[in-house]
C-alpha cells in the first residue's frame, strides 16, 4: 500500500508543478493570423468511418479547442489526392458550389490530411510506379506548405496512416514518407503511430472499412495532437532540431525518487520515452505512471442503411495505478511493465552512451523497449499515462531512486508511438518531430530547482527538475 501511496503523493506533486510549466517562449512574433484551424485533407480528416457522425478526429480537435478560444473548421473532401485536391485551396473565377475551399474560410493554421492509399501507392503494380507515386504525393503535400505559408496560414502536416490491403512493400513505403516528412521544416502529426497493427494496417476493433478508422479509431488519432501546438505556433515557436555534440549533459549527483517530473492534464494514450544514458550503477533510469485501460468489444453497423458491420473497442481506464519502469537491475538494461512483467535487453549498461527508447501503441495493446535503436523486447499491455520521470521511477519508495552518478541527454517524449525505423533515426542523431512534446537536449547552463529543463519542441510544456542536485557537464560527442 506504501507505493500506491506514494504514487498518489507524487502524481500530486506533478500535477501541482504542471500548473506552472507553461513556458514564456520569446521571440519575433509572426503577423497576427486568426484563431481558426481548417482541417483540409480527404476523407479521413472528414470524419468517414465515425459512427457517431461527429466528424472523427476534426470533431474532437474542434470540441477540445473552443473552450481554448480556437474554431475548428472541417475543409475535407472524401477521396482526394494532391491532385484533386489543389483546385480546393482558392476558386479560380466562380466558386464551385458545395465546394469546401481553404482559402475563403481565412484560416490562420492548416491541418494538410491526405492519404497515401488515396494517392493510389497500393494499386501500382511496378516498383517504378510506387515511386512515382511516392513522389508525386511528397511534391503534392510540399506544395500545399508553400502555397499556405504565401498565404500567411501555418501549416501543419498529418503524416500517413494504415489501409487494411496493406503488404509489406506498401508499409515500407508508408514509413518511408513519414520519415522524409519528418525532416522537413514544418510540424507533423504521427496518426500511423496511433493506429498501426504493426504491419501497417489498423489495429482490429479501431477500423471501420478498408481505409477508415471507426470512432475509436478517431479519438485515438485526435490524441496524437499535442495540446499547445497551435499555441506554441502562434507565439512563433519554430520546428525543433537537434543539438550538435559537444553542447554537454546533464549528470545526476544526487536524487531522490523524482528528479525530472512531467505530468499532462490531457489524456495520452500511445506515446513513446526516448533518452540518452551513461551510468555503470543499478537503478531507476524512468518511471511512467498512470493508469491501466480495459478494453470492451462490440460488433455494430453503421454507414450507408447500415450495410458495414465492423468490431469497435471502447478503451477505458479501469482505475488501477500502475508504475512501469526503465531500469539497471544486475548491470543490464530492463523494463518492467505495468504488471512487473519484467523485459530483458541482455545489454550491459556500462561506461558508453547507450539510447533508451520505450514505444507503445495503446490501440493494440503493446509495448516495445530498444536499446541503441535495437528492439529488445516487447510486453502486452494498454496504459494511459499521466506522469513520466526521469532518474528515478516516480515512487517514494527504498530502492526506487536513480542510479548514481548518472548522465543524461537528449531527452524525447512524443504523443504517439515509434516504429522501429524512427527509433534508429533518433539512436543515429537525427530529429523526428511528429507529435513531439518536449525535446530537451538537457544542455541547460544551470538546472534550478522547481524549474522547467529547456524544452525546444513545439509545445508550451515541459519536464521539471524537482528534486536532487544536477549539473551542466560539457562533454566530447558521444560516439
Amino acid at each position: 500500500m506504501k507505493r500506491v501511496h506514494s504514487f498518489a503523493r507524487f502524481g500530486l506533486i506533478l500535477l501541482l508543478l504542471s500548473q506552472g510549466v507553461l513556458l514564456q517562449v520569446h521571440s519575433q512574433a509572426p503577423a497576427a493570423r486568426p484563431r481558426r484551424i481548417a482541417v483540409w485533407g480527404s476523407s479521413v480528416a472528414n470524419g468517414t468511418g465515425d459512427e457517431f457522425g461527429k466528424e472523427g478526429y476534426t470533431g474532437l480537435l474542434r470540441e477540445f479547442f473552443a473552450p481554448r478560444g480556437w474554431e475548428v473548421l472541417n475543409q475535407s473532401r472524401g477521396g482526394d489526392t494532391t491532385k484533386t485536391m489543389a483546385p480546393r485551396f482558392a476558386p479560380e473565377g466562380a466558386p464551385v458550389p458545395n465546394t469546401r475551399y481553404l482559402l475563403p474560410v481565412n484560416p490562420g493554421y492548416v491541418v494538410i490530411g491526405l492519404s497515401l492509399a488515396n494517392e493510389g501507392i497500393w494499386e501500382a503494380k511496378t516498383k517504378e510506379d510506387k515511386e512515382a507515386v511516392f513522389k508525386q504525393y511528397a511534391a503534392g503535400i510540399q506544395g500545399f506548405i508553400q502555397r499556405s505559408r504565401q498565404n500567411n496560414i501555418a501549416p501543419v502536416v498529418a503524416l500517413v496512416y494504415p489501409r487494411m490491403v496493406y503488404t509489406p512493400v506498401e508499409y515500407e513505403y508508408v514509413r518511408r514518407m513519414n520519415l522524409l516528412q519528418n525532416t522537413w521544416d514544418v510540424p507533423t502529426v504521427n496518426l500511423l503511430g496511433a493506429l498501426d497493427d504493426g504491419a501497417g494496417r489498423y489495429t482490429t476493433g479501431f477500423d471501420f472499412d478498408d481505409k477508415h478508422p471507426n470512432a475509436s479509431g478517431h479519438r485515438e488519432l485526435f490524441y496524437t495532437f499535442v495540446p499547445t501546438l497551435f499555441e506554441a505556433l502562434e507565439m512563433g515557436r519554430p520546428v525543433p532540431s537537434r543539438i550538435e555534440e559537444g553542447r554537454g549533459y546533464a549528470r545526476m549527483v544526487s536524487s531522490g525518487f523524482a528528479p525530472l517530473g512531467f505530468s499532462t492534464r490531457d489524456t495520452i494514450h500511445s506515446f513513446a520515452l526516448s533518452v540518452d544514458v551513461r551510468t555503470q550503477a543499478n537503478g531507476t533510469v524512468a518511471g511512467i505512471s498512470g493508469s491501466t485501460l480495459s478494453a470492451t468489444s462490440e460488433l455494430k453497423k453503421a454507414g450507408a442503411r447500415g450495410q458495414t458491420e465492423f468490431e469497435s473497442i471502447t478503451l477505458l481506464p479501469d482505475r488501477v495505478p500502475f508504475n512501469a519502469r526503465i531500469e539497471i537491475q544486475n548491470g543490464i538494461w530492463v523494463y518492467t511493465s505495468a504488471k512487473g512483467i519484467k523485459v530483458s535487453s541482455g545489454i550491459s549498461a556500462d561506461a558508453r552512451w547507450h539510447h533508451i527508447a520505450l514505444s507503445h501503441y495503446t490501440a493494440r495493446g503493446e509495448t516495445l523497449f530498444y536499446v541503441d535503436g535495437k528492439l529488445a523486447g516487447k510486453v502486452a499491455e494498454r496504459l494511459e499515462p499521466r506522469g513520466f520521470v526521469i532518474g528515478g521511477s516516480g515512487v517514494d519508495h527504498e530502492g526506487e531512486g536513480g542510479p548514481l552518478p548518472a548522465d543524461y541527454k537528449e531527452l524525447f517524449l512524443f504523443r504517439s508511438a515509434l516504429n522501429a525505423d524512427e527509433v534508429a533515426a533518433l539512436n543515429a542523431g537525427k530529429m523526428v518531430q511528429a507529435s513531439l512534446e518536449v525535446y530537451s537536449p538537457l544542455t541547460d547552463a544551470v538546472f534550478r530547482l522547481m524549474t522547467a529543463v529547456n524544452n525546444r519542441a513545439q509545445s508550451l510544456s515541459a519536464f521539471k527538475f524537482t528534486i536532487g542536485r544536477m549539473l551542466h557537464v560539457s562533454d566530447s560527442p558521444k560516439h
